[in-house]
């Protein structure tokens, strides 16, 4: 998909200097000089030597940057000295640059070797051979020279042979080689193959023996013959016909190090025939583009080996002209790319392609008509990597040819395409019009090299071609463009307006031009004209209107279209109309502007994009405005891409700008080739005096890259599909739906409401449908979102596969984003309102919900047809939480009967089981679990709906028909509560088991229910727990409704409910003290439970005495779980004193608690000192406790925090993969694991996508293969194999005791370790329950004298909280550093990043020290202490 493009033109010329007399003084070989920079030549010293030029007569020049002669000399003057003055000249046909030397080397047919210095001072004549040179040519080192030249023979008919030798850069020969006896006047030929590892060199020559041309092969030190040029058969024949009059050449690895050379064809025909290292003929191509009279006369590779230039000779109608037809090689194809045809009597003498930049050429002609003109071209090239219209047409050249592959419609791989353009002459250069101007009929610009251009409309297949300019008119139709220019100057056509009428279409057109070789400057022109295009298409005429030209500061490197189009969304609709992009060699940007008149010529001023690029590119696009600035990206020969002084990537084969999509998307090189998006508005904020890292967060607003096969090229995306069309190398072409531009494009359609092709898209891309919800779901609830969507989609397999996707979650918050730079209708904080005010978790129901209601509305306002929307329907049944499968089986039950009542025709058993009703149930039984929906159908009761359903699932027709038969003879409550049994419903089977009782007895209100019928209900509801109704069912009979309150009370505590189970006990009709009491005494409840046992008349005081002290102690250790510990101490205490009259133990309860206050209030009030003396130094003890144990919690708490910020990195990991972490086997059956089977396990994990969960089953199938056999000996090691257990001898020391963490069998980094972990962080910090009783125990200590204890134990705990709060403060820091750098890494690198957050994380980071009272802070600033 390819094109070659003239960048660049240079014209040059030289006169003066040693001329002789005739017509060799034309210029056959051109040398750069290396020691210079080409690329500053504006700039450099006209002192300084370029370019060395040798003419056959001898004469050799340097010449400047300025096209002036710096130094010039006669070679055959300084030969003649060496030499008989008398003898010819001798004939110039080679020159080099030897590098080890930094001489010029000049080769002459009549034999001579000549060195020369760079600055022409020193000449020296190296030798001259008897029987002069025929053929020369340097190796790909530049280390060995390979000459042929002759020598006599034996044989009596043949007098000469060529020989062939090599020599070093010190002209010493290496070898020599002599070759059969050569026709005489026939062209011999010699090259080296490109390798330096394996050299070669070829010779063609045509022996007298049989006058065949052969192409022979030798090694390149020791001149060893190894092949000669064979047929690619098998059958060892020459290749025939191989022609002499062009040199061969061999190509690089780059095109198979071929060997190339000419093969004549039939009388008329030419063929390029390729040779592989064997000699072997390697296939070929016919020059189908090459006129009878034209000869092929050279050959060239360039050092990328991808052109083949061909330089032919052709006769003219007075004079003969030369061509030079530049052929490239893709998918097995040979393209004419580009051709350079010169007038006629200009020939060309001598091409060469640069050794390092592969796309320069240098192009010698020899003037026929003035033997004194010595005129060179260069010429520099670049690929494009396609040339596609604005609309998806991809347009190739080929010779004469365009080929059109509509790529919207079709990716058809070249060398095939859709359709041809086929004109007189071989094109230069294709242009698309861009598709915001209104051309009508005109779409396509054609640049020929015959100096014409043609108009094209590629949509025409019969006459596509429209009408052609003569250049020359365009020239003549300027008085001042006539002197400078002539039509062949042109390159780099593009049209940038129009103006149409009813007739008529005016084209303004904009051209490079370079000036004459006669004219040295070096600047160039850009050439604006008119062309008008009358609308006839049948009848197509043109005529230029105007011409002007603008002249430069420079030379043009590029010039392009803007790239703003009529549809994009980046609110750039045509304002690049009327002008264009300009780029100069030294990288400088200007903009034209068209005039507001459109017949009044334009203007060329700086570029307004800032800052501008860092080196010349040229591969450039641009936008015209973007938020009202200019955005305009590069890429360097180089392939560094850049947004102005920014470089975005520093290896990148391709790019594209897409205003429609609103992406720069590019692909780049290396090892692992990505195609790549940039928002078009986020890159516009981008800023590039800010550094890389500041830069993050803008660049991040891209998508994932795609991967891509390395040396990939993007050759479009497509402005209406979500498309980029990529070429491998190998040419084919494919077309992939990259997820940063579906995305936005389903986003877009979403808010413009065009559901149908956003539904469409999204099942085709694999995108989650609940997008449509998620964007807004205010708007497409509440508005006209569901509605419209149902109103579009005719397809209703697209309306199931939406239910059936949607989710109760917002997929815009994790999965797909919606991006900032996108432009919707509503604005983004009324969507973002939107989605807070939505509940997600009801999302599902809301939109069956809704759905369903306008489907159900279109049917009965006639919009649809009845029944269209029946599947839909049943799947916003099936999809609701929980499944309406019953509505769904009644829907469908109502239109089978519907079905049925207008077709009364035909009759079967049950309308259910007909092929309507079965295709419904099979459809529902599709989407809901089949066990499900029989039951569903089975509560119902209808047990014909059950049997229809039946026949749609895998039930076995010997299990539920019995079922079905036995339940329908079965009286109606009966049947019911069975089928309420089975299906678990107990409150209906409840119900209808109480009503199949009731015709049993009188409904009055003092009937008696049957006692045997109330036992069975009784031993249901006990059974189920249905408590609630069965007090609901038997209100009208007081008796057995005091049975079930009895009923519940009891279960009540039997389910530990023993405070609710109180309350019931006492609320019986008569109380149930009994029940009550034990119900108080399980909950901790003493003040009821004293209550009652006192209302309890059978109980006697011993009896209550020795309860109540039970009681007491059983509060006090916290039974029943009503009291906290310190309420629970405080109560027995309460207990004790008041029933008992327990002094001393009431204040050891007291003590147990901490509550020193009520305990010295207690001790007070009986009188007694050495109680209170005890509480005094329980509270010391209890203070010097606290202050050791801070010690050992800090140390612990430092040690846990430390291992849990290791371990929750590693669990953290283990939720973003979702798969277990590999750990370490610590019992003996993880030795049975060998490496086999972790790799199975591998391949399990592998085997599941990341939102999947596996299933036990799977886990436990791995671990048996894993464990086929438990067998093992005791002693594995072969020196103990046999030994007893009890012989010690020889055995291994006492391994060392475990650790406690591998006593418990706690995996490193496991969950299990993590939830120990928090466990002990927790058990370590002090709680607000804790603070209080050490503030109380503080003041408790400064009011009983003791304040240093006191002071003691304030700050050993304020040094513990802090110490903990600190070291929790650390952690969190660090934690939080860590992860930036490890997203900043992972943008850097251009990985997806997601940041993951463990259930726990929350939960630790809030673990903290409570403050003590600020009262105690008070305290402590007085000093009480003396």
């Amino acid at each position: 998909m390819k094109n070659l493009v003239l960048l660049t033109e240079t014209r040059h010329s030289i006169s003066g200097g040693h001329l002789v007399e005739g017509e060799d003084n034309f210029i056959v070989s051109i040398s750069p000089n290396p020691n210079v920079d080409h690329d500053d030549a504006e700039f450099a010293d006209p002192s300084d030597v370029f370019n060395y030029f040798l003419s056959p007569s001898g004469i050799l020049s340097g010449v400047s940057s300025k096209d002036s002669i710096v130094w010039s000399i006669d070679l055959n003057t300084h030969v003649k000295e060496e030499d008989d003055e008398s003898c010819p000249d001798h004939k110039w046909f080679h020159l080099s640059h030897e590098e080890n030397s930094d001489y010029l080397v000049a080769l002459s047919r009549n034999g001579a070797i000549v060195s020369i210095s760079p600055d022409g001072s020193e000449v020296e004549v190296i030798g001259c051979f008897d029987y002069g040179l025929e053929s020369a040519a340097w190796s790909a080192d530049g280390e060995l020279l390979a000459l042929v030249t002759y020598q006599e023979t034996e044989e009596e008919n043949v007098q000469m042979a060529p020989v062939l030798m090599t020599m070093n850069t010190q002209f010493e020969i290496l070898s020599e080689v002599s070759l059969p006896p050569h026709v005489e006047n026939e062209q011999i030929s010699v090259c080296w193959n490109k390798k330096t590892d394996y050299q070669l060199v070829a010779i063609s020559t045509v022996d007298a023996e049989d006058s065949i041309r052969k192409i022979r092969l030798f090694k390149g030190e020791s001149l060893e013959n190894i092949a000669t040029s064979r047929t690619e058969d098998g059958s060892g024949k020459l290749i025939p016909n191989i022609m002499g009059q062009c040199n061969i050449s061999w190509a690089g690895s780059n095109t198979s190090n071929l060997l190339a050379c000419v093969q004549r064809k039939g009388r008329k025909g030419r063929n390029i025939v390729f040779l592989e290292q064997n000699g072997l003929q390697h296939g070929g191509f016919k020059l189908e583009h090459r006129k009878d009279n034209e000869e092929v006369v050279n050959l060239d590779w360039n050092s990328e080996s991808d052109l083949l230039a061909v330089t032919l000779e052709g006769s003219g109608e007075n004079l003969k002209y030369g061509k030079v037809q530049i052929y490239h090689r893709n998918n097995y194809h040979w393209y004419l790319k580009f051709e350079l045809k010169y007038d006629e009597g200009n020939l060309v003498s001598g091409i060469r392609f640069d050794d390092i930049k592969g796309y320069n050429v240098s192009v010698a002609l020899q003037n026929t008509m003035n033997s004194s003109h010595r005129e060179w071209r260069e010429y520099r090239f670049i690929w494009d990597t396609s040339t596609v219209s604005q609309r998806g047409t991809a347009a190739v050249v080929d010779g004469n040819n365009v080929n059109l592959t509509m790529l919207s419609k079709a990716m058809i791989p070249p060398p095939m395409y859709a359709s041809r353009i086929t004109f007189d002459s071989n094109v230069l250069e294709v242009s698309h019009i861009p598709s915001y101007l209104d051309c009508k009929n005109m779409d396509l610009l054609v640049h020929l090299n015959d100096k014409t251009l043609a108009l094209c409309n590629t949509s025409n297949s019969k006459t596509p071609t429209l009408v052609t300019v003569d250049l020359q008119d365009v020239v003549s139709k300027s008085k001042n463009l006539s002197e400078t220019i002539d039509a062949s100057c042109f390159r780099q056509l593009i049209v940038i307006d129009t103006c149409s009428d009813n007739d008529s279409t005016i084209l303004k057109i904009l051209a490079v031009t370079c000036s004459k070789a006669e004219i040295c400057k070096n600047t160039e022109e850009v050439t604006e004209f008119l062309l008008r295009v009358n609308n006839d298409i049948e009848n197509c005429q043109c005529e230029v209107v105007e011409c002007t030209t603008i002249s430069l500061e420079g030379k043009v490197l590029r010039m392009v279209n803007w790239s703003d189009s009529a549809d994009s969304q980046c609110e750039t609709s045509s304002k690049g109309k009327g002008g264009a992009l300009i780029e100069l060699t030294d990288g400088s940007l200007f903009q034209y502007d068209s005039s507001d008149d459109f017949y009044m010529s334009g203007t060329v001023l700086p570029c307004e994009a800032e800052p501008m690029l860092l080196e010349p590119c040229p591969w450039i696009s641009g936008i015209y405005a973007v938020e009202n600035r200019q955005l305009i990206i590069g890429l360097s020969s180089r392939f560094r891409l850049y947004f102005g002084e920014r470089q975005l990537c520093d290896a990148a084969s391709s790019f594209l700008l897409s205003p429609t999509h609103g992406f720069l998307g590019y692909i780049t090189l290396g090892s692992r080739s990505q195609l790549r998006f940039l928002p078009l508005k986020i890159l516009i904020e981008f800023d590039p005096l800010m550094g890389s890292e500041d830069n993050l967060d803008v660049l991040a607003e891209g998508y994932e890259p795609r991967n891509v096969e390395r040396g990939s090229t993007l050759v479009a995306i497509l402005p209406e599909k979500p498309t980029s069309i990529l070429q491998l190398p190998r040419g084919n072409l494919e077309g992939v739906y990259p997820r940063a531009l579906v995305l936005p494009h389903i986003m877009l359609l979403i808010d413009n409401n065009k559901f149908d092709l956003a539904l469409d898209i999204m099942r085709r891309q694999k995108v989650d449908m609940n997008l449509i919800v998620d964007m807004d779901p205010k708007r497409c609830l509440e508005e006209d979102g569901i509605t419209t969507m149902v109103a579009q989609v005719k397809k209703m397999d697209h309306l199931n596969l939406f239910l059936a996707s949607l989710q109760n979650f917002d997929i815009t918050v994790w999965k797909y984003r919606i991006p900032r730079w996108l432009t919707f209708r509503n604005s983004e904080e009324e969507r973002l309102e939107s989605r807070m005010a939505f509940d997600f978790e009801t999302k599902v129901n809301q939109v069956c919900s809704k759905m369903r209601e306008a489907m159900i509305q279109r049917e009965a306002e006639g919009l649809a047809p009845k029944g269209q929307f029946l599947l839909p329907i049943l799947s916003t049944f099936a999809k609701e939480s929980p499944p309406n499968l019953q509505s769904a089986l009644e829907l469908i039950k109502s239109d089978a009967e519907s079905v049925a009542s207008t077709n009364i025709s035909k009759k079967s058993k049950s309308i259910l089981l007909g092929d309507h009703a079965q295709s419904s149930i099979k459809y529902l039984a599709f989407l809901a679990d089949y066990e499900l929906l029989f039951n569903t159908a089975l509560g119902m009761y209808d047990f014909d709906l059950a049997k229809a359903v039946a026949r749609n699932s895998q039930m076995d027709p010997k299990v539920y028909l019995p079922m079905l038969k036995r339940l329908r003879s079965l009286p109606t409550y009966e049947a019911r509560y069975q089928v309420d049994v089975k299906l678990q419903r107990f409150e209906s089977a409840l119900t209808h088991l109480y009503k199949q009782g009731e015709p049993e007895f009188d409904a009055q209100t003092d009937a008696v229910f049957d006692t045997d019928h109330f036992k069975k209900c009784k031993e249901f509801i006990k059974e189920h727990k249905l408590f609630k109704l069965g007090l609901d069912l038997f209100t009208k009979y007081p008796t057995w409704h005091n049975e079930i309150v009895l009923l519940f009370g009891e279960s009540l505590l039997q389910q530990g409910k023993a405070n609710l189970s109180l309350t019931v006990f006492l609320s019986a009709k008569p109380p149930c003290y009994d029940g009550a009491q034990r119900a108080a005494r399980v909950c901790g409840d003493y003040k009821t439970f004293f209550s009652c046992f006192e209302a309890d008349e059978m109980k006697t005081n011993d009896e209550f005495f020795e309860v109540a002290y039970d009681v007491a102690h059983e509060i006090a250790e916290g039974r029943g779980g009503l009291l906290s510990k310190r309420d629970g101490y405080s109560a027995g205490a309460r207990i004790l004193i008041d029933y008992l009259e327990n002094i001393d133990e009431a204040v050891d309860l007291l003590i147990k608690g901490q509550m020193w206050f009520e305990a010295r209030r207690v001790a007070r009030k009986s009188g007694d000192c050495d109680i209170e003396k005890h509480i005094i130094y329980s509270a010391l003890s209890y203070a010097k406790q606290t202050i050791l144990d801070f010690e050992e919690k800090a140390e612990n708490f430092v040690e846990a925090n430390k291992r849990y910020a290791e371990v929750i990195v590693i669990r953290r990991k283990a939720k973003a993969e979702e798969t277990p972490v590999d750990e370490d086997q610590t019992d003996e059956t993880g030795s049975l694991f060998s490496l086999a089977s972790n790799a199975s396990n591998s391949s399990v994990r592998s085997n599941m996508s990341s939102s999947s969960v596996g299933s036990v089953t799977s886990v436990s199938s791995v671990i048996t293969a894993g464990a086929a056999s438990t067998f093992s000996l005791i002693n594995n090691e072969e020196s103990i194999r046999h030994k007893s257990k009890f012989n010690n001898i020889g055995r291994k020391k006492k391994a060392k005791k475990k650790t406690r963490r591998e006593r418990l069998g706690t995996k490193p980094g496991s969950e299990e370790e993590l939830m120990s972990l928090i466990t002990k962080l927790k058990s370590n910090i002090i709680d607000k329950d804790m603070s209080l009783i050490i503030s109380e125990t503080i003041r408790f200590l400064y009011q009983v004298g003791h304040i240093s204890k006191a002071n003691d134990l304030y700050h050993g705990y304020e040094s513990f909280r802090k110490l903990v709060n600190t070291n929790q403060t650390e952690r969190i820091a660090k934690d939080t550093e860590s992860q930036k750098e490890e997203e900043k890494k992972a943008r850097l690198e251009g990985q997806f990043y997601e940041k993951t957050i463990h259930d726990c994380e929350e939960e630790v980071d809030k673990l903290l020290c409570a403050e003590l009272p600020e009262l105690i802070h008070t305290l402590l600033e007085y000093k009480l202490d003396i």
